[in-house]
């Protein structure tokens, strides 16, 4: 008996050219997978390194803010020039009824630490107290030039100071602090036979 005949013509083996095509056509879709993978490695890359400084000032942000302040006293201070009896150590000596006493604007008291610090804020009490706060020649504006143990400058906007007795705080926030000094740039009350006098600078660091 014969066998029925096959409707269904079975397909014809691919050309040569054919199976090239379709090689080629999944090398290429290879390729294209490798350079996607590649491309959003290199993405990540480039974000983690331009987040990683906003990533670290983020951290110090945080345990500036959770973290109680304390004072920390210089280990070096020099000035322009003092008055007599008004030394530039009168500054830092925890009183605020005697300062360091200077003559004119341009003038300036430097602090040195060591080992540099993270500071958070710079307390300055100008004049002397009491009476004597109106009658005495001080200092109303000054320059805040901080040095970093890498020897970079961090520019500060010009500090307005207070106009009474009291400690006026400015906020800081610098890592590794080593050098700080305060020119001079306003007075008020400069008569002649009157010296400018900077009451009290404080320095506050990060915990105790």
């Amino acid at each position: 008996m014969r066998c029925a005949t096959q409707l269904i013509e079975p397909e014809p083996e691919p050309t040569r050219w054919l199976r090239k095509k379709r090689s080629d056509g999944n090398g290429l879709g290879w390729l294209w997978r490798r350079l996607t993978i590649l491309s959003v490695v290199l993405a990540l890359v480039i974000g983690a390194v331009l987040l990683f400084p906003f990533g670290q000032w983020l951290v110090q942000d945080v345990l500036d803010k959770t973290m109680a302040p304390s004072n920390l006293q210089p280990t070096k201070i020099t000035a322009s020039s003092e008055i007599a009896g008004h030394p530039a150590t009168a500054a830092v000596d925890e009183f605020t009824n005697q300062g360091w006493g200077t003559t004119d604007v341009g003038e300036w008291i430097e602090f040195e630490f060591d080992p540099p610090f993270r500071l958070l804020n710079v307390l300055v009490t100008t004049g002397p107290p009491g009476n004597a706060f109106q009658a005495q020649a001080r200092p109303t504006r000054v320059e805040a030039i901080i040095t970093d143990s890498n020897g970079r400058v961090h520019p500060q906007p010009t500090w307005i100071l207070g106009s009474a007795h009291e400690a006026k705080q400015f906020p800081i926030q610098i890592s590794n602090v080593r050098q700080i000094r305060l020119v001079v740039h306003e007075t008020t009350g400069v008569t002649r036979g009157k010296h400018i006098e900077l009451g009290e600078v404080e320095f506050q660091k990060r915990g105790s």
